[in-house]
């Protein structure tokens, strides 16, 4: 049974629960929706709750999904594997096993990034692999800028990336604001410190090419010192002073 099509059975198992609505699938796992003639890429399906609720509010959407979560599964034939996962509070990550095949695949929840650059966007597929499937994600820019980023951080995505430049997905006058997001989502990255610009592909360093006011935001944020206006609009720069990270960070 076709691994897409089985992640596409959970979310069309969340199209009935109101409280996924606030979850955003984004990066790799969205982008193996989005992009019809990609196909399956990762067996993660990750999500960012996004929302401006007070954190009481976000603690009772995460309950929600804690409570029906492995009863949603069940619908659809998987079961939860309580030993391999993890709940923080932070990322909720659910080891699921397809109970018919017997594949793994993970279900991340981010209860951190909570603010996005851009609005989140909404997306139905109807082709000969999904009859009617509703998707839940960040804009499709945002959602390229988290892959990207995903590629820094070690994922071995590097197939993916070739597909989307040679079938020209972006389009080139998109490519600098994308590098804006990423420049943002390196510096709130978990993994910012094993992260090595000289060592991302060539093909990606050609396209985003960093200039030298880029690599300075990124040596202030090394130094601790998140100056987000040196990239990104003040509209969006204030927006984003808004993100439990970004906040965290200023602390």
């Amino acid at each position: 049974m076709d691994r897409l099509r089985r992640l596409g059975d959970i979310l069309q198992a969340f199209d009935a629960y109101d409280v996924f609505e606030y979850y955003k699938l984004n990066g790799a796992s969205a982008l193996q929706f989005l992009i019809i003639d990609l196909g399956f890429v990762t067996n993660e399906l990750n999500f960012d709750l996004d929302t401006n609720l007070d954190i009481k509010k976000v603690n009772e959407l995460r309950n929600i999904v804690n409570r029906e979560l492995p009863k949603i599964l069940q619908q659809k034939n998987f079961s939860l594997d309580v030993k391999h996962t993890q709940l923080t509070g932070r990322i909720d990550s659910y080891a699921i096993i397809d109970n018919t095949t017997k594949h793994e695949y993970k279900l991340n929840f981010n209860y951190l990034n909570r603010v996005h650059v851009l609005n989140p966007e909404y997306f139905a597929r109807k082709d000969n692999q999904f009859e009617d499937l509703h998707i839940y994600a960040l804009s499709t820019l945002e959602n390229y800028a988290k892959f990207f980023v995903e590629i820094f951080e070690g994922k071995p995505f590097i197939n993916v990336l070739d597909h989307v430049i040679a079938s020209n997905k972006i389009m080139p006058q998109q490519y600098p604001f994308i590098k804006k997001m990423v420049l943002f989502y390196i510096a709130i990255s978990d993994m910012k410190q094993q992260i090595n610009l000289d060592l991302m592909p060539l093909k990606l360093k050609t396209l985003l090419n960093f200039n030298e006011n880029d690599l300075l935001f990124l040596d202030k944020v090394n130094q601790g010192v998140l100056d987000i206006p040196m990239i990104l609009p003040p509209t969006m720069a204030s927006k984003l002073d808004n993100h439990p990270k970004v906040k965290l960070m200023r602390q």
